[in-house]
């Protein structure tokens, strides 16, 4: 009788978490997770990012994964079929979260109830990153950062880009966030979106679903997201001028720039970190890069900085010299006489050694 009792009133619970093994988790993730493509009015490739199945037929992932698409498909991990992105059911990009119809279906993943992740739990991150279907990464939530009135999740679980939009799960495989960024020198310092927001958004929209084209997305507001916030602008005392950017090679993907960096602290500095943010017609983040400069610039003096071998350069190249002044694009072959859309290039110092 006092089974039975205790069987009762396990059963009365409205929710248990059962935590599972990391293999376990990755096998379920799986029937769930997307590869997102995304392409442009050219039928050039936009982005590559990462979404997963919340409901029947609706996807989640980062707004900046769509941000510029105007067709797209979703390809289950592991098959080889595609279908095509219908159209966005809901996007904010202030919390960078997109919902995607499709006419398809797979296994949603649970959205923690209430989530209220702590400093040291273990997290399971499902990607695509560079492209690599079906990556899976363990690690834990490194810090809960506040930004104003919202937070935003700190972990060390790997993602690199391409890993955009996935789920991030703890040890009972329910999502717990939506991974979005990640800082390359920023010794393992990744972001995601808490799952809140997430079910937030989906509450507000799942009654009543309308699906708006993809092309319209170029229209999104330019508002920053809540992880364009991490990471401080500029230092106080470090003061970067005189950004250019150029083609190495027309027969190559690979561009160039440079800088001066002006050292105004009274202390010498080295190890810079600074990060390159390239920017769309509409202002959106549509590219970044982190670089370290190692050499020590002295108290009061100016170093300039070069690099000849970035793709992602090499790309913003290519995007805004394929545009006019006015950021519309440019049927080829290109004019040579037509003024060309000015670089939107926003430099950041995310941090560097004092040599006291």
């Amino acid at each position: 009788m006092k089974a039975v009792r205790v069987l009762v009133v396990a059963l009365s619970m409205p929710w248990i978490c059962v935590a599972q093994s990391a293999r376990q988790i990755a096998q379920t993730a799986f029937k769930s997770v997307v590869l997102l493509e995304t392409d442009d009015s050219q039928g050039q490739p936009v982005s590559l990012g990462t979404g997963f199945f919340i409901a029947d037929g609706i996807i989640a992932t980062n707004a900046h994964v769509i941000q510029g698409a105007v067709s797209g498909t979703a390809k289950l991990i592991g098959t080889g079929r595609k279908v095509p992105i219908q159209g966005t059911v809901a996007v904010d990009r202030r919390i960078d979260l997109a919902l995607l119809k499709v006419a398809s279906s797979a296994p949603a993943l649970s959205l923690g109830r209430d989530a209220k992740p702590a400093v040291g739990d273990k997290v399971y991150v499902v990607g695509n990153p560079l492209g690599l279907e079906g990556t899976f990464s363990e690690g834990i939530v490194s810090s809960i950062r506040s930004v104003d009135s919202d937070s935003i999740l700190q972990m060390t679980a790997p993602i690199s880009p391409g890993s955009s939009g996935g789920p991030v799960m703890d040890d009972s495989g329910i999502v717990i966030g939506v991974a979005e960024a990640t800082f390359e020198n920023g010794q393992n310092l990744n972001l995601a979106v808490p799952v809140e927001y997430l079910s937030k958004l989906w509450a507000a929209n799942s009654r009543h679903l309308t699906v708006s084209a993809l092309s319209q997305q170029t229209m999104i507001s330019s508002t920053p997201s809540v992880v364009d916030q991490i990471g401080e602008r500029t230092e106080a005392g470090v003061n970067i001028t005189d950004f250019k950017l150029y083609h190495v090679g027309y027969e190559t993907s690979s561009g160039g720039f440079e800088m001066r960096i002006h050292n105004k602290l009274p202390v010498s500095i080295s190890g810079i970190k600074l990060r390159i943010i390239y920017r769309d017609n509409s202002n959106a983040i549509m590219d970044f890069e982190d670089f370290v400069y190692d050499d020590a610039i002295p108290s009061g003096l100016t170093k300039t900085l070069e690099r000849h071998n970035s793709e992602e350069a090499g790309r913003a190249c290519e995007y805004y010299d394929s545009r006019d002044a006015n950021g519309s694009p440019l049927s080829p072959p290109i004019d040579d006489g037509v003024k060309h859309m000015e670089p939107r290039v926003e430099i950041r110092v995310l941090g560097f050694n004092t040599d006291e």
